[in-house]
């Protein structure tokens, strides 16, 4: 097959067609896109809040230390990983967004 015969048979990629890990995310409205931002920011959150409570009880038994402070697991850890990725995924999403308008797609 040469290659002016597979340029007929795949249609130019768009930004219609952007994906995520497989999961296409190029068709999301505002509104859309940041519902999906947001839930991301969230589920990162709670994910490190998860794991650094039970990385800051392996430290303290492992330490013999009295139990630590366990705010310092949300404030200083899970928190800026949670901002983090929701602006991680805002700017992503809302670039793809403007994209599509740019080029006049609905």
């Amino acid at each position: 097959m040469t290659n002016d015969s597979q340029a007929s048979t795949f249609p130019p990629a768009t930004t219609a067609d952007a994906t995520l890990f497989g999961i296409p995310v190029g068709r999301f409205g505002f509104f859309s896109s940041l519902l999906v931002s947001v839930a991301s920011g969230f589920m990162a959150f709670f994910l490190t809040t998860f794991c650094a409570i039970f990385g800051i009880m392996i430290y303290d038994s492992a330490h013999h230390l009295p139990m630590q402070n366990l705010n310092i697991s949300y404030r200083f850890i899970a928190a800026p990983v949670g901002l983090t990725a929701m602006l991680f995924s805002l700017a992503y999403l809302f670039s793809i967004w403007i994209r599509r308008k740019l080029a006049g797609q609905k």
